[in-house]
């Protein structure tokens, strides 16, 4: 049976065994004119319970990261439980572009692969379809952890292990990869223009002013920005613990994350200090516009900041380069 997201993903289908010589023979079709250069392999991965429209919105994410940073993109898309004994699906796409920056075409190469439960046979397989000598980076999107534990061996391969904790949760997190220092997640680099607004707003006031008397740091957030919640709370522990000894300070409050969600499930923090002041940043407007409120501020009224969450393609450029 066809698998939906590989069915629905473009490409022409091929043999497993066709996969290489079916890409030898889509570049020559191209011509010389088509560069042909690549950086790194990117793998990603879908659980069996992503959507067709899902799968091809990430597909598309992944073609423009592609079009920045030349990669061999493996696609993976299990199948469920029922069906682990599938035949295995085959893909194979080169999609090409115009580049201005060198006044020719380029192009970005895909091999797709639908497949049941994981084996050896299997990893060995995708390892053959990696473009050797360069690195590869995971893009897990929308896997178990029941689905990923078995290519937990396989990543100690990979340079990095990208995921979005708002979507796979926090065990995922929590398993115990070959190699912990490469694995990052999607939901904290798309914050990274938060933080950078935000850093600069708290750098212009002295580190003992932002920690004297803090009892408690609170975010809260909705279902959908948990992950992100949890990056910008543990960013400001360890800012505020920074402050804390450059100024030498006792810092004794909690942190918490909170499920209350603000208005436009959007985020919001909100520091509160032993003698009534309070510090708060609300992202407003569909995560667009940030306030900030400080009683401690040389300037009382609110501060406004245009700063939005990243995109995608950006997101996985910082979790896959930094």
């Amino acid at each position: 049976m066809a698998h939906p997201l590989i069915d629905a993903l473009p490409g022409n289908p091929v043999k497993i065994s066709a996969v290489l010589p079916s890409l030898d023979k889509a570049w020559a079709e191209e011509g010389e004119e088509a560069s042909r250069a690549s950086q790194m392999n990117v793998v990603l991965m879908f659980g069996a319970g992503v959507s067709s429209e899902d799968a091809q919105a990430r597909f598309d994410e992944a073609i423009r990261f592609a079009q920045r940073y030349p990669c061999r993109l493996v696609i993976l898309a299990a199948r469920p439980v029922a069906e682990a004994a599938a035949v295995l699906e085959a893909k194979v796409n080169v999609l090409c572009f115009f580049d201005p920056s060198r006044r020719g075409k380029r192009c970005c190469e895909a091999l797709m692969l639908a497949h049941g439960a994981p084996t050896a046979e299997l990893e060995s397989l995708v390892s053959i379809w990696l473009e050797g000598d360069l690195p590869v980076n995971l893009w897990v999107h929308g896997v178990t952890v029941a689905e990923f534990q078995p290519w937990l061996a396989w990543t100690s391969r990979c340079r990095r292990v990208v995921a979005d904790r708002s979507l796979v949760g926090d065990d995922f997190f929590k398993l115990a990869f070959p190699n912990p220092k490469s694995v990052r997640d999607l939901a904290v680099a798309r914050c990274l223009p938060v933080r950078q607004a935000l850093g600069q707003f708290l750098a212009a006031h002295a580190p003992a002013e932002l920690v004297r008397g803090l009892r408690s740091v609170t975010i809260n957030h909705g279902p959908a920005l948990q992950g992100e919640a949890a990056g910008l709370l543990e960013w400001m522990r360890v800012c505020l613990t920074h402050c804390a000894g450059l100024s030498r300070s006792h810092l004794d409050a909690t942190f918490a994350l909170s499920p209350k969600a603000p208005p436009g499930d959007s985020l919001d923090a909100e520091w509160v200090f032993a003698d009534g002041a309070r510090f708060s940043w609300e992202h407003a407007d569909q995560g667009t516009r940030a306030i900030i409120t400080f009683a401690r501020s040389r300037q009382s009224a609110p501060v406004t900041q245009r700063v939005a969450l990243m995109g995608a393609p950006a997101a996985l450029s910082e979790a896959v380069f930094f």
